[in-house]
């Protein structure tokens, strides 16, 4: 029983913190709205950055991969000099406008600089085609170079400001996850925006304009309100460390230990999800076109996700701070999510007769959210569930954040090539889903590990509370039970022969016409690593008649006399033309029809090579479809 006076301190303890919960609601609020902002222009640069990286760097898959790596890198060089560093003398708000400008004037810059750099750089790609190890090594340094200073200023950028005082009163968990959160889903803005609309009305260079101006309005705000925030924020700030006189901002300083398991989990949740990403994206690709409308559609569906998932985090930790026990439970609903939104996609509602190229926004909406909505919005709680842990060990704000988002920006660099370069060429996008649930699984399994790093924020409990805290770790134990048994029961009873039905789809147009009657058979079937190959053969009195590419969602090439007549011509032509010519540059994706008319002319020196790559595919066994691209 509680005294009088004891129960009106309590309620007058009470009183204050409900005071207090407006301003500081306000000032998270205002500070979400900045990066927001920030969130936004990224991802627009990312966007241009990645379209323009072809004309500097090649277009080749190879080529891709580089320039996302040489982007994560930099996110992850700026993660370390958070993790590893803290903030002298200066306020961290303005230390983040500094930031915010960076990345504004140098991601214009290299829009701008990236087709003059292509053309200076030409010759000594030229010079290092036949040694490609040279070549990509090459290429990753020089992207690496020039994405160093905006994306070393973006991962740098979330650390900083949750350092500043402003927040020093928010619940750190409370606050990254409303942070990240409004970070992510301005990029969610950013991606739609992009393609949607800026782009088309303004082009490149004006795009990336756009994206300089949302920045620095983001740095604007910022710097107004450390400019007029009260004064009492500030105090015990300035001077921390009066033996810092040096004038940059950062120093070094790492004196923590740094919590092993749940930087594992966090790279692991970062590798997994990029991964699932690339997968989701190939799978799409059997029912809706690549274009970049489809492209932007579904980035934003995953960027939703993640953005409602952290600022749900945010309230969830407001209400329940204990969130390190929902973390392997977090990690098991992910892996159900994963095939169960597999198993209840509705390719269905993709009509056999309708083009991939007729579907509308809506339809591509609905098949991205049905697919990776639930597995995004898990992740995006994970992240701050993560962090405030971390943070618990650790104490500080900037090292911990820098600390947990520097092992998962490494996993999200990996993930891409795992799933590019081993798993949908090694097993197809199924069992890649079904490798990345039981990655999950296992994450859950080390999150559930009972920790030996002691948390900065232990207190003396009480009898009561010890007995609260014992109910709920057996309700949460049970209910881990529970998961991992329902994840079991839906391994066991797993459709497995689910993916031909969605080749099916792609394939039944041209195996079966309207009567039922069929047509051709598929006779090979690659998921390489960008495209996924379907190549069916008619035949006709036992003999085959022609050959059909399907690539992806759609009819790339066929052989049958209608198509041969107009892919020849592309040969016949250019020759008719020009008869003297003696060189032939043949740019194609398809069966080599082409190729095959040049090899037959005889009439050029590649023709001798031509006709070793291709021999009338019409007429021989299955062509491999190793390299479909010439």
């Amino acid at each position: 029983m509680l005294t009088s006076s004891q129960k009106s301190q309590v309620s007058r303890a009470r009183h204050r913190s409900n005071a207090a919960v407006g301003p500081q609601s306000g000032r998270v609020a205002v500070l979400c709205g900045v990066l927001f902002l920030s969130g936004t222009g990224a991802l627009i640069f990312e966007t241009l950055w990645l379209r323009l990286s072809g004309l500097a760097f090649g277009n080749s898959i190879w080529a891709a991969a580089l320039i996302l790596s040489s982007f994560m890198a930099g996110l992850a060089l700026g993660n370390a000099l958070a993790a590893s560093s803290r903030i002298r003398r200066w306020r961290p708000l303005h230390f983040y406008v500094v930031l915010e400008l960076f990345v504004a004037f140098f991601g214009c810059t290299i829009v701008f600089g990236l087709p003059v750099l292509g053309d200076l750089m030409r010759p000594v790609w030229q010079t290092l085609w036949d040694y490609q190890p040279a070549l990509l090594g090459l290429r990753f340094v020089v992207s690496f170079l020039i994405l160093l200073v905006p994306t070393t200023a973006m991962g740098l950028t979330l650390p900083v400001i949750i350092e500043d005082p402003l927040l020093r009163e928010t619940e750190f968990g409370r606050a990254i996850g409303f942070l990240y959160g409004s970070n992510t889903l301005g990029a969610m803005l950013g991606a739609i925006l992009g393609e949607a609309y800026l782009i088309g009305a303004f082009g490149l260079y004006g795009t990336s304009l756009a994206a300089a101006a949302a920045v620095c309005i983001a740095a604007v705000i910022a710097l107004a309100v450390a400019r007029f925030g009260a004064a009492r924020y500030v105090v015990g700030f300035k001077g921390t460390d009066p033996a810092a006189h040096s004038k940059f901002p950062l120093s070094f300083d790492a004196s923590y230990r740094p919590p092993w398991r749940l930087l594992f989990v966090s790279f692991g949740t970062g590798l997994v999800l990029l991964a699932l990403e690339v997968i989701w994206f190939r799978f799409l690709r059997l029912y809706v076109a690549s274009s970049p409308t489809a492209f932007a559609m579904m980035l934003a569906v995953v960027l939703a996700g993640i953005g409602f998932g952290g600022v749900a985090a945010g309230a969830i930790y407001r209400r329940s701070r204990p969130l390190n026990r929902l973390l392997p439970l977090l990690l098991l609903l992910a892996a159900l999510a994963t095939l169960l939104s597999y198993l209840f996609f509705p390719g269905e509602l993709i009509q056999v007769r309708t083009g991939v190229f007729d579907l509308r926004w809506w339809q591509i909406a609905l098949l991205s959210t049905v697919l990776m909505f639930p597995v995004a919005l898990i992740s995006g709680v994970l992240f701050p569930s993560i962090a405030a842990n971390v943070q618990a060990s650790v104490g500080d704000r900037m090292n911990s954040t820098g600390i947990t988002t520097l092992p998962n920006t490494a996993g999200a660099a990996l993930g891409p090539l795992i799933a590019i370069f081993v798993l949908l060429p090694g097993v197809g996008y199924q069992w890649s889903l079904i490798f990345c649930a039981g990655g999950y699984a296992l994450l859950s399994g080390v999150a559930a590990l009972p920790s030996s790093e002691p948390s900065r924020k232990s207190a003396v409990r009480t009898d009561s509370s010890r007995g609260e805290l014992s109910e709920q770790l057996n309700l949460s134990g049970l209910v881990l039970i529970g998961l991992w048994v329902a994840l079991i029961l839906v391994l066991a009873i797993f459709p497995y022969g689910r993916a031909r039905t969605h080749f099916e789809h792609v394939s039944r147009p041209y195996r079966v016409d309207d009567k039922g009657h069929v047509l051709a058979h598929v006779v090979k079937r690659i998921e390489g690593t960008s495209d996924t190959y379907q190549l069916l053969r008619r035949d006709l009195f036992g003999e085959p008649y022609y050959y059909r590419l399907l690539t992806n969602a759609f009819s790339m090439s066929a052989t049958n006399p209608l198509n041969q007549r107009y892919m020849r011509l592309f040969a016949y032509l250019p020759l008719a033309l020009r008869p003297e010519a003696e060189d032939v540059l043949l740019i194609c994706y398809g069966c080599g029809v082409t190729a095959d008319a040049l090899a037959e002319l005889g009439r050029a020196e590649e023709a001798k090579a031509l006709r070793k790559k291709y021999k009338r595919p019409a007429l021989r066994p299955p062509m491999p479809l190793r390299t479909p691209c010439r």
